[in-house]
């Protein structure tokens, strides 16, 4: 069916709007919205109905569906003073008022409207370019073609079950070609997230997200994914070839791990500065999913079509901040800053950059700087996000994990709750629970959460590393022995695996185990945080002459260590002065280890203390306190 109203043509099966020969670019959910309201215009709808039938029943603010009725006035030559098209009627809801006429496909003549995309610029940045940013700047490439990010992707309509019988697969990282450069690397990679985003957008599918999957970067072999990930069925591989002279081919097959059996595969073709290579981004996807026998939904179908900027110089940074990103080091989230802050400068609407840029100053929250200086710097990048996507179930998730490393546990239990509604399959967001429960002491919440979080991203190091703190600190030490096992075998390279591991150790009494796994932790990092975990280890396990030589050599690394962990130290020598002064710095630096402040067993010693009471207070885990917290 089509609708004309006044000079514009909206078409619902080719999901088009033009006037004339041009086509009229719009956001599928402001395409919905229109259609909705043109279908249903003999009456006034009400933002609840709109909420239910074109937002799935998603809980989406009353600016969010302001926004895009203002965008959907505008596509058709209105505003929100004239409304000549969409009437607001206050206190009710809004209603199509303008007259339509409704054309029967059949009676249709052919549209020569091509896809509403608005064209990528043509013009290249004078600055120099690395060799895999090339193809980027000269034409936007595979890498918006294949369009999948990893850190935005749309949530499924119906996430499947784990028992469902969908089909299980993962994307392992594609290769470069032999006789391409090395340089190339970065590319392959984001087309290998870009894969996976655009499979996950299929409601049909349940794959692997990039964070477990790029754990198979350097051993992809058949009977490593099967140890790792026993319930994947199949494996999604690829390879990138770039000639000099601008021609690109990605190889794609998909195997069938349980079968041994090849189950598709194609080579694509093209030139880097041929924007044709477009089309290729729902191609992989259609391919794969329907060699699964897996049908695509209308919306995800325009889902799959959907591109992060049309600046393509703003994706070359954001290209290069997302390498610098996955690099994770106290000298490289800076760069991944400064980077994606340039992509956002020339895009402001480059909603992806807003978000990968949040995550690096998490990540450095988390880990590197004092989380009191990092903490306005992500709140107020996720903040930019939700201007752009209110109801973005990413940008809620970071936040509400932010918000509970920052012992902020109402608005993280807001955040939280409104990032599962919007997209239950994010891993994050259970982490989030997972640490908020741990800070309440609720046992058995925390597992459920972590099993929950596992199933959907199993093979994540962030999810491992603060799991086994979760449970060990609310003396779960058996499930967290177990878990941390787990955890080693599937990443045994990964150094504060073995150092949190030789913690949960030394509190449930072993202490052998907990200087050898402490050890091997301090050996693999080398940095201060696991020699303040190896001096815990040899305090507790009466080697008490080792722990302050340990605590002066992290002091002088010339990093942030986190005091907390410092106090747990001196506690292992019985210096509770010195430990509750450490704890009192903790919270002025607003530390996100006092998450645990409460429940945390290596603090027994000075529970009585009136000082640990009045830190309790501070960090919002009082008596009086979790009195009004919602489980």
């Amino acid at each position: 069916m089509k609708y004309q109203v006044a000079d514009y043509v909206i078409d619902t099966a080719r999901y088009r709007i033009s006037t004339g020969s041009a086509a009229v670019p719009v956001e599928p959910k402001v395409f919905d919205l229109l259609v909705y309201l043109i279908r249903h215009r003999d009456r006034v709808l009400s933002r609840e109905e709109l909420f239910k039938e074109v937002w799935d029943g998603r809980e989406v603010s009353d600016a969010t569906l302001s926004n895009h009725v203002m965008s959907a006035r505008k596509l058709l030559g209105d505003s929100g003073e004239l409304q000549k098209t969409i009437l607001t009627v206050r206190g009710r809801g809004y209603q199509f008022v303008a007259p339509v006429q409704e054309i029967p496909d059949a009676a249709a003549s052919p549209d020569p409207v091509a896809v509403p995309v608005p064209s990528p610029p043509t013009t290249q940045t004078s600055k120099p370019v690395q060799a895999w940013r090339l193809p980027v700047a000269m034409g936007a490439l595979l890498l918006l073609a294949v369009a999948v990010f990893g850190w935005t992707r749309i949530a499924p309509s119906h996430a499947p079950p784990p028992d469902a019988g969908v089909p299980y697969l993962v994307v392992v990282p594609f290769d470069v070609s032999a006789d391409a450069p090395e340089a190339w690397r970065p590319f392959a990679d984001q087309v290998t997230r870009e894969v996976i985003r655009n499979l996950r957008k299929i409601s049909g599918l349940k794959v692997v997200p990039t964070t477990s999957a790029f754990a198979f970067k350097d051993n992809k072999t058949h009977e490593h994914i099967r140890s790792q990930l026993p319930d994947v069925r199949y494996v999604l591989d690829g390879v990138v070839s770039i000639s000099g002279s601008n021609t690109l081919r990605i190889t794609a097959e998909l195997e069938d791990l349980k079968e041994g059996r090849l189950v598709w595969d194609k080579d694509y073709e093209g030139r880097t500065d041929d924007t044709n290579l477009f089309a290729m981004q729902s191609e992989i996807a259609a391919a794969v999913s329907h060699s699964l026998q897996v049908a695509i939904r209308e919306e995800e179908r325009r889902a799959l079509d959907e591109f992060p900027t049309a600046n393509l110089n703003a994706y070359e940074l954001y290209v290069s901040g997302r390498h610098e990103l996955e690099l994770l080091s106290r000298e490289s989230l800076p760069r991944a800053i400064e980077l994606f802050n340039q992509a956002i400068a020339l895009d402001p609407s480059f909603f992806d950059a807003y978000i990968a840029r949040s995550d690096a100053y998490r990540q450095l929250f988390a880990y590197f700087e004092p989380p009191v200086s990092m903490l306005p710097a992500v709140v107020k990048s996720l903040a930019e996000a939700q201007q752009l996507r209110p109801d973005s179930a990413e940008a809620w998730s970071s936040l509400g994990l932010t918000y509970v490393m920052a012992w902020r546990w109402k608005d993280a239990w807001i955040a939280l709750n409104k990032a599962k509604r919007a997209d239950p399959t994010l891993a994050q967001t259970e982490l989030g629970f997972a640490l908020y429960y741990s800070g309440l002491g609720e046992a058995e919440k925390v597992k459920q959460a972590l099993a929950a979080a596992n199933r959907l991203d199993p093979l994540s190091t962030e999810l491992a590393d603060w799991g086994n703190w979760a449970l060990f600190t609310v003396g779960e030490s058996e499930a967290a022995r177990a878990w941390i096992d787990e955890k080693i075998r599937q990443h045994p390279d990964v150094g504060v695996m073995y150092s949190g591991a030789g913690v949960g150790a030394y509190i449930a009494g072993d202490y052998e185990r907990a200087v050898k796994l402490a050890e091997r932790g301090a050996e693999l990092d080398g940095s201060p945080v696991g020699l303040i975990m190896l001096a815990q280890a040899y305090g507790y396990a009466g080697q008490k002459e080792k722990v302050l030589p340990l605590l002066e050599k992290a002091a002088n690394a010339g990093t942030y260590t986190c005091p907390y962990e410092s106090a747990a130290a001196y506690l292992s020598i019985d210096d509770r002065n010195r430990a509750l002064s450490l704890l009192g710095e903790a919270v002025e630096k607003r530390s996100n280890c006092l998450i645990f402040l409460r429940n945390d067993p290596r603090l027994e010693a000075i529970r009585q203390d009136p000082r640990y009471d009045v830190l309790l207070t501070r960090v919002g885990l009082d008596d009086a306190a979790l009195a009004g917290y919602k489980r």
